[in-house]
Parts: C-alpha cells; sequence; structure tokens
C-alpha cells in the first residue's frame, strides 16, 4: 500500500468564527477579555458582524476557583467578591439606545477541555437555608457523558444538558446604573437595620476585574462604580433562564450607543429558580445577533423576553409538590412568593430525604436537576400557589409514593471539607462565614 499524506487542514470559509478563547484550567484574573462588572466605561473587545454566527469560549462563573476532587476546602476559599467572569463586551454595529438585540442561541457547550461542572452548597448563599440549621459546605462534582450527567456525590441520579447561558445581558447607560445602586443600596439598608448584614451584592472594588488594556482613571472607575453581576436586570445580566438552550431566542434592550454585550455563567443544567448553583462549567456558546431598531417602544419591552426552542428537554412524568403563602411559625402573608416557593421546595427536600438523599443533595438537586417550578395560583388572597415538579423519570430507582417501603440503594454523600478544616472552622465558632456573609454573597450563580 502507498504511503498516504496525511491531509493537510484547510479552515471552511463556512467555519463559525472564535472571538474569545479561555485556558479553564488559568484564573481568569489571568486572562484577557474577561470582565467581573457592569460599566458603561468598559470597552469593547471587538466588534461583531449582525447575522453572522460566532462562537465565545467562557470561563466557570468562579473564574476557575473549583477543583475536581472530593474535598470542599476550595469552595469555602472562594472568592464570592469577583462574582461572574464574562466574555466581552462585544460592540454590535448600529445599536443605538432604544433599540432592541435579538440574539439566537445557536449552541451551549462544556469546553473541551474540561468534560465536568459542579454545584455547591453554602450557608447565606442560597435560597433554601433554615433558620435553625446551618447549610453545609458541600462541593457536588457532575461528570458529562455527551448530552447526560451523573454525579458520584449524588449517586442514582441521571439526567440530560439543558446548557445555557446563566449571564448575557447589554451595558448599562451611566443613569441606569446610578439608578441600580440607588434602589438596591436601600435594600442593603433595610436588611441590615433588620439583619445585621445584607446579602445585596453593591459596587466593591475588591474583585473588580477587566481584563484589557486601560488607563489608571477609566480602571478605577469601573472597580468603583461597577455593578455586581449577581442579580439579573434591565439588561439582561444574570437572568439564569434554563430554557436559553440551543435553539433559543433572547431579546435584550439596548442602553448605549453598540449595545456593549458580554455573555457567560454557563451551565450544564439548571433547574428553575436554581437556589443555590447549577451545574457551573466553562464552555463554548454560539451567538448570532440581529438588531430591531426602536425595538423597546415598538416591543413594549424594558426586561429581557425569550423565545423557547423545539429541542429543549423536557422530563413530562413529575411529582409535584406544592406550597402556601405560610411561613413555618404558621404566619400567613399576603401573597409571598418567596414564601410558597420555599415551603415547596422543602416539602420536596424532605420527601427526597426519605428516599435517603442528605438535605445537602436534596438541596443541589433543587438548583441543578431539571426541575419545574410554577405559579399556580396568584389571585386567591391571601395565599399564593407554587409548585415544584421532581423529574422521576432522572432516577436510578422508583421514588413514587408506592415506592416508600422498598429498599432503597446505597447513596453516599457529597464533597465536605478536609477534617483539619473543618476542626478549624468548628474552632472559630463559625467566625470565617458570618465575615463572608457580611460581604453579600452572591445567589444564582
Amino acid at each position: 500500500m502507498k504511503n498516504v499524506p496525511p491531509l493537510a487542514y484547510a479552515p471552511s470559509p463556512y467555519e463559525i468564527p472564535t472571538l474569545i478563547r479561555v485556558d479553564p484550567f488559568r484564573p481568569a484574573n489571568e486572562q484577557q477579555r474577561i470582565h467581573t462588572r457592569w460599566h458603561p466605561d468598559i470597552p469593547p473587545v471587538c466588534s461583531l458582524e449582525l447575522g453572522k454566527a460566532f462562537n465565545v469560549e467562557c470561563m466557570d462563573y468562579s473564574g476557575f476557583q473549583i477543583n475536581n476532587d472530593d474535598c470542599a476546602d476550595d469552595v469555602l476559599d472562594m472568592d464570592h467578591d469577583s462574582d461572574h467572569h464574562l466574555s466581552g463586551p462585544f460592540h454590535v454595529p448600529g445599536a443605538q439606545p432604544g433599540d432592541v438585540l435579538e440574539i439566537d442561541i445557536l449552541d451551549v457547550q462544556p469546553h473541551p477541555l474540561q468534560p465536568w461542572g459542579y454545584c455547591i452548597t453554602y450557608p447565606g448563599v442560597g435560597a433554601l437555608d433554615l433558620p435553625d440549621e446551618k447549610t453545609k459546605v458541600t462541593k457536588t462534582i457532575w461528570e458529562f457523558e455527551g448530552c447526560e450527567t451523573t454525579s458520584r456525590h449524588v449517586p442514582h441520579v441521571r439526567f440530560q444538558s439543558r446548557a445555557h447561558p446563566g449571564v448575557i445581558g447589554t451595558a448599562p447607560s451611566a443613569e441606569l446604573l446610578a439608578k441600580w445602586t440607588e434602589r438596591e443600596s436601600k435594600v442593603a439598608a433595610a436588611q441590615r437595620s433588620r439583619h445585621g448584614n445584607t446579602e445585596i451584592t453593591l459596587p466593591l472594588v475588591s474583585g473588580a476585574y477587566v481584563g484589557q488594556e486601560l488607563d489608571d482613571a477609566t480602571r478605577q472607575k469601573i472597580y468603583a462604580e461597577g455593578a455586581r453581576t449577581s442579580p439579573g436586570r434591565e439588561h439582561g445580566g444574570n437572568i439564569d433562564i434554563g430554557a436559553l438552550v440551543r435553539g433559543s431566542k433572547v431579546y435584550l434592550p439596548v442602553y448605549v450607543p453598540g449595545a456593549n454585550l458580554s455573555v457567560g455563567d454557563l451551565h450544564f443544567c439548571e433547574a428553575d429558580g436554581e437556589p443555590t448553583t447549577a451545574i457551573e462549567m466553562p464552555g463554548v456558546v454560539t451567538l448570532r445577533v440581529n438588531l430591531i431598531r426602536g425595538g423597546i417602544r415598538a416591543l413594549g419591552i424594558h426586561t429581557p423576553m425569550y423565545e423557547t426552542s423545539p429541542s429543549e428537554v423536557l422530563y413530562r412524568n413529575r411529582l409535584v409538590f406544592t406550597g402556601l403563602s405560610v411561613t413555618p411559625e404558621g404566619e400567613q402573608t399576603d401573597r409571598d412568593g418567596m414564601v410558597s416557593y420555599r415551603n415547596a421546595a422543602f416539602s420536596a427536600m424532605q420527601y427526597l430525604g426519605k428516599m435517603g438523599y442528605s438535605r445537602e443533595q436534596a438541596y443541589v438537586l433543587m438548583s441543578a436537576a431539571p426541575i419545574e417550578v410554577k405559579v399556580v395560583a396568584a389571585a386567591n388572597q391571601p395565599n399564593y400557589v407554587v409548585s415544584v415538579g421532581l423529574p422521576v423519570d432522572i432516577f436510578e430507582f422508583d421514588i413514587r409514593p408506592r415506592a416508600l417501603a422498598e429498599p432503597k440503594p446505597a447513596i453516599t454523600g457529597p464533597a465536605v471539607l478536609s477534617t483539619e478544616r473543618a476542626a478549624r472552622e468548628a474552632a472559630s465558632d463559625g467566625a470565617a462565614n458570618g465575615a463572608a456573609n457580611g460581604n453579600g454573597h452572591a445567589n444564582g450563580h
């Protein structure tokens, strides 16, 4: 047989360009074209071509602070002040304040160098903490096999990907940025007056980063004024919409010339509500951007709008738990939706406990698995009803009520602190956790 020379690779003219590349095993604050704050003065890294697809590589939200191992010490050591590490921003030609971006989510994949992701639990980070039971610091590693994931830390569970960008947003104008800071500062002050601390993430120089060459005055201004990325706002941002899978569209208002679009915080899968963290991962998102001129007025929108995808994975067979807007102490609220959601989620978590899962494992499932949350009733005063639908088919054993008496498989626990670290934390009487909570950890990464 004759020697056959290797094929020479020639890029196809139809190949989708990659505008930003990242190294998932290098700290994000050492890499270019990454930023951790929203500010109108962050310059765009490049310009897009309308109607043309492009790839963007993204770091995980922590920026390479979590390891694939069975110890949660790295969770305790995380720098939460940095928030999300976003790729961009990108200039959209012709975009002006008042326009709307129409963004096609063409694909979302794990980074080719890292086929795994993670979830964490941490006191003060999530929405399902209990006042009389401190949430443990844990880490759950999820291994990816194509479109499926499993975890050695939450055994006997397998489900398919709903990969999506948790954060996608345009830059705020200076006026909108000031409005955010003013209104969020009022909430933070009210929380401090009631509880002595706040979980609101206000502007903070610590953790701020822009991976570009900037003059000192501009950098200092961005770091001092930049909005934290943890909450979603009018421009999009950390909207954490699990349905933004491949084939969906999202519509974002424009507030500055050029829009300055950024994206990041990719998730392999996420439950509706994401009460702690989704399955966080570095990855590659493929987007296509078009422009609707005057779209804010023409469409009547001031916050993000989206279209769902025909390819979204849906688990129809669900065990559904409901919650009323009545506090655990028996106090009736006037349609408090958060109380209703927490009650429904706690019911589902207690049920999972009957199956052998720990509270932290159940907490992770409430945030990472393809769980559907619905508003069941909003008009029937004073009760507001929310439901949490637990997919039956993601479990490798029968979790339905008729199977409660059947033997359950052995279930191992999540990754926890090392013995030495746990002893030090206990000796300090939680001083480190208390200080962290006062800094305003972000929920819904």
